[in-house]
């Protein structure tokens, strides 16, 4: 890599992590619950709008921002401004709603620019899930939640899985384990309840598609179109995977461990695809399957890097514990 081009993107990835030094104190609380195993969130729970300022905390933010920048350094990755709003935007989902990690698996997460800068970070129900679970909106503005809300908010979710709308409690009585077995549910258990309120509100899942057809996405390259992206492409498979490899680590907070041991599965028919308009080179990392210790972590990270300049645009990770599972 030339000294010019290595100096560009060490500039750029420090002026993306210094940017925004001075948290909230609730973006602290949501950090020191989450490395802390958090507090049990309350459905409906909103961000605190006057909290003093917690200096402490704020400089403990600013310290880890500043070691995980130096990890990334270290290793050459520059991060798109996506990658740490979803961060912001996980953290946000777990405290506000309770949606955890292993339950964003049963959503679909996409990110896009927002208005005045900001990053707009979705969640919204998987296939025939769409209606049922609804779609999760956060605004991310630098370091902050501008605003956080549920297509379902305000809908009464008593009632298990007879309600209309499935939060917290539903999901975790989709994603729990069978203590017969050890287990997880199969999701097709659940079908006859989903299918039910789909049609007591007459969500048909087919029409849904097709009306957002054109807004696909993610969107797989084929023939000249695949043909002139890879004449852009700036590093070998190699060179992407090993990028992806230490993202994930970096992001995901892994240990050495999990690292030495993660898989990776490239195909290069689905490989190259543009995410939200942005050329991407896509592969697929397993982390847990060589393990013989289980953990929250275990799962499918897919990550997206963009073609030209190696960056990682958006890492998405589907749990092992979560759903997909028939």
């Amino acid at each position: 890599m030339k000294d010019k081009e290595l100096q560009n993107r060490i500039e750029n990835a420090v002026d993306t992590a210094l940017a925004s030094l001075e948290p909230s104190a609730w973006q602290c609380d949501l950090l020191v619950e989450s490395i802390m195993g958090g507090k049990k969130s309350v459905i409906g729970k909103r961000a605190p709008t006057a909290a003093k300022p917690r200096r402490s905390v704020g400089l403990v933010i600013a310290v880890m921002l500043i070691l995980l920048m130096a990890t990334a350094l270290a290793t050459g990755i520059i991060f798109s401004k996506r990658v740490p709003a979803t961060e912001i935007a996980d953290q946000a989902l777990l405290q506000t709603y309770g949606i955890t990690a292993r339950m964003q698996s049963l959503f679909t997460r996409e990110t896009a620019e927002g208005e005045g800068g900001t990053t707009v970070v979705t969640y919204e129900g998987r296939a025939h899930l769409a209606y049922v679970l609804g779609k999760y909106t956060v605004i991310v503005d630098g370091q902050t939640v501008k605003s956080i809300c549920w297509s379902h908010d305000g809908e009464n979710m008593s009632g298990g899985l007879e309600a209309s709308a499935w939060g917290k409690d539903q999901l975790e009585e989709i994603l729990r384990i069978d203590p017969r077995t050890g287990e997880p549910a199969y999701l097709i258990t659940f079908d006859p309840y989903i299918e039910r309120i789909n049609r007591e509100h007459g969500f048909d899942y087919e029409a849904y598609c097709e009306e957002n057809e054109s807004e696909e996405y993610i969107i797989v390259l084929e023939g000249e179109e695949l043909q002139a992206a890879k004449e852009r492409q700036s590093y070998s498979a190699q060179e992407f995977v090993q990028i992806a490899k230490e993202a994930v680590g970096v992001r995901y907070h892994l240990t050495s461990q999990q690292i030495s041991l993660m898989t990776i599965d490239v195909d290069e028919n689905s490989a190259y695809v543009l995410l939200d308009g942005t050329l991407c080179y896509r592969c697929w990392i397993f982390v847990g399957e060589l393990s013989s210790e289980e953990s929250e972590q275990d799962g499918t990270y897919t990550v997206y890097l963009n073609l030209e300049t190696g960056a990682v645009e958006d890492i998405q990770f589907l749990s092992e514990h979560g759903g997909g599972n028939g």
